[in-house]
């Protein structure tokens, strides 16, 4: 067996053992195995039978649609007792059962004259529910011939390695039964069989088609007093019993001698495919008659080449291999696909000898419609929403969709506001439509405030504004809109996060930029939006304890926390990087600038003082953003990229040194005002304050 097959059900009645092991590709789609167990052998209905004799089975549904059975068996022995194993057969068959299949199985609509594909989780099912059966064993039935016909027939076939099997004398490794007295002596070699029986043929598949016209299977099922609607596969192989133990080829010599018979069998069905087949009038029999146009088998084999087999070609009689002739092929065709069951090859393990039985072998090939996990999940979640759509068409209905950033179409999900920044405004756009049939009130809800705080109820977080425009009418009062079938508004979300203790926060991990909006639609279903973004480190509302610990080149304070620098060893700087940079920048161009303008003459305070500031509104924020960018990442102020790269496409208007150096004063400014611990640390503001105008005690501090 190839390596990682996987034992799925395994089920035991006194001599009887039925395993069934699965592929590890095919294993994950294979559920709802059930086992079961038939005994008939000595005993009363009412009693309860024996298992000496009986049948065990295995269910197992394959890819959520198919069912497929599998009965191995053991029935009646003797060659008269052929009505003993019609009945054990039907015994097998009525009371075997197995659990319900799982609720998620799909089977297949057959059409007319058809069970339902799914009638999952409600009744025990037997074996007449299967799909496909495999039905095996010691079906004890043997050939209605004389033995010493049936033997003489065959005896130019039989395998004339060890033990022999004519008077050939001894062979040179002979296994030790041959050095057991037997009870009779084999006869001699016997002539051709066209010399010795009229009926017989010159090859072994013409000998084994006439010797089956009298097995006693073929007939039952001809009478149809047992496996009805079965097929089997041409039979090319030597009788399966029996045979001495510890031989190839040497029939029972014991006393009893029994008549070799092919009593070991492997049938099958296709539920549907014998009456489709009758319908159609294709079905052929192999060797037998068709009873009142009943269809026994479906017949798709060609003419194969009768296998001839001397006495010296081969020591085990063989068959043609698949590829030199059709192979039996068994198929129902439904409306959406069709279930089939193709044997590859039929044959006898001759060189077995632990068993007076030579094990039969098939392998069969099978295919049917199966569920695509992936396509069903994805059918299940549209008929879901089909359904809700249908049961809630008179209740008010949105669909809210996101705005992709530069106009590249929508998409359902999160609103996305990427890499947030210190101070920087990013907007992103929401669709709001009505698709319902009825008008929708739409609003945003307020949550609690947080920490129990008797304050107004919060829509979104500080950070974030959210504001309706376009479209619908607007709901006075409630600060919501009223939608029509087919009208669409927008929501404009806008984040901006400039408090300093937002920024803390941010900064320390204690809050991310996440959040969830939830769209109130008025008796209709809640719209969840989620948001998220990255937010990016930033130097402003530290402290000065802590940004000292800023090393040069790590990429200022954005780098260092990203990198985890610091720890044992580390540097104090005597003022933060941050500071250095602005005063640098500013003592460089506010000589120039003073020097030639006079500004300080003219505008006193300049540039400290905003009344004084050349620049304002939306150009001078996003300059400060790029001032606060070439800060948190260590970069010269000279840096035009930079300073400008949250300028609007539209502002083609160039960067002048004069509006640099007023936003940088202002960056200063607010840096300084908001250190988290003060540009003078409250536990030495005593001492400061102790030194005064001292100017030993204020080298000391």
């Amino acid at each position: 067996m190839p390596a990682g097959y996987i034992c799925r059900a395994s089920k035991q009645l006194v001599g009887l053992l039925l395993m069934v092991f699965v592929s590890p590709d095919l294993s994950p789609l294979v559920t709802s195995v059930s086992t079961a167990t038939v005994g008939t052998g000595v005993g009363l209905r009412a009693t309860g039978f024996m298992g000496n004799k009986g049948g065990v089975g295995v269910r197992l549904v394959i890819g959520e649609t198919l069912k497929l059975v599998l009965v191995d068996c053991h029935l009646a022995a003797f060659a008269n007792n052929t009505e003993r194993r019609n009945w054990d057969a039907g015994e097998i068959s009525e009371r075997m059962s197995f659990d319900p299949v799982e609720k998620n199985f799909v089977g297949f609509d057959k059409g007319e004259k058809a069970d339902p594909g799914n009638n999952s989780g409600n009744t025990i099912e037997g074996i007449e529910d299967a799909d496909i059966l495999l039905w095996c064993g010691d079906l004890n039935y043997r050939v209605e011939l004389p033995n010493e016909d049936i033997r003489r027939l065959l005896s130019s076939y039989m395998p004339k390695d060890l033990p022999p099997t004519h008077a050939d004398g001894p062979s040179a490794s002979a296994s030790p039964v041959d050095q057991v007295p037997r009870e009779f002596e084999e006869p001699p070699l016997p002539p051709l069989p066209s010399e010795i029986h009229p009926e017989a043929v010159p090859t072994l598949e013409g000998t084994i088609d006439s010797l089956l016209n009298h097995d006693q299977l073929y007939k039952q099922q001809k009478d149809a007093k047992a496996f009805v609607g079965f097929r089997e596969g041409k039979i090319k192989f030597l009788p399966s019993y029996k045979y001495d133990i510890g031989t190839v080829g040497r029939w029972d010599s014991s006393a009893k001698a029994r008549s070799p018979s092919w009593c070991d069998r492997i049938l099958w069905r296709v539920k549907g495919a014998e009456a489709q087949e009758a319908r159609r009038g294709r079905a052929r029999s192999r060797g037998m008659s068709i009873l009142k146009d009943e269809v026994l088998f479906e017949t798709e084999d060609s003419d194969e080449e009768d296998i001839v087999v001397s006495r010296a070609d081969s020591a085990i009689p063989h068959a043609s291999s698949p590829s030199q002739a059709k192979t039996p092929t068994s198929i129902f065709r439904f409306p959406s696909g069709e279930i089939g069951l193709r044997q590859l090859y039929y044959t006898s393990c001759q060189n077995v000898t632990s068993s007076d039985h030579k094990p039969v072998v098939s392998m069969f090939e099978m295919w049917f419609p199966s569920v695509v996990p992936e396509m069903k999940a994805k059918v299940h979640a549209e008929v879901a929403r089909e359904v809700d759509k249908m049961e809630n068409e008179s209740r008010p209905a949105v669909t809210v969709v996101v705005d992709q950033v530069g106009g590249g179409g929508y998409e359902e999900g999160a609103v996305d506001f990427g890499r947030v920044r210190y101070n920087r405004v990013k907007r992103r756009s929401v669709t709001v439509a009505n698709t319902g049939t009825a008008g929708a009130k739409i609003k945003f809800v307020g949550r609690p405030a947080p920490d129990g705080e008797e304050v107004k109820e919060m829509v979104a977080k500080e950070w974030l504004k959210v504001q309706f425009s376009g479209g619908g009418a607007e709901i006075k009062g409630e600060g919501g809109m009223e939608l029509q079938p087919g009208e669409v508004c927008n929501v404009i979300l806008t984040i901006s996060v400039n408090k300093p203790e937002h920024v803390r926060s941010l900064n320390e991990g204690k809050e991310t930029i996440m959040d969830v909006l939830v769209l109130r639609v008025v008796e209709g279903r809640d719209v969840f939006l989620p948001i998220g973004g990255e937010w990016l480190q930033s130097g402003f509302g530290r402290g000065l304890k802590e940004l000292v610990k800023i090393p040069e080149g790590v990429g200022g304070v954005r780098g260092w926390k990203e990198e985890s620098v610091g720890g044992k060893g580390e540097i104090l700087y005597s003022a933060p990087r941050e500071l250095y940079k602005m005063t640098e920048y500013l003592l460089k161009h506010l000589r120039e600038m003073v020097k030639e303008e006079g500004r300080w003459s003219s505008k006193p305070g300049w540039p400290f003082l905003g009344n004084t500031w050349a620049v304002g509104g939306e150009r001078r924020g996003n300059l400060a953003v790029g001032v606060w960018e070439c800060l948190d990442r260590d970069m010269e102020l000279d840096d035009d990229a930079t300073l400008t790269f949250s300028f609007d496409e539209d502002d083609e208007k160039s960067l002048e040194a004069i509006e640099v150096v007023e936003v940088v004063a202002g960056v200063l400014l607010k840096w300084l005002q908001n250190l988290n611990e003060g540009v003078v640390p409250q536990e030495i503001w005593p001492d400061v304050y102790k030194a005064g105008a001292d100017k030993r005690l204020a080298e000391q501090v």
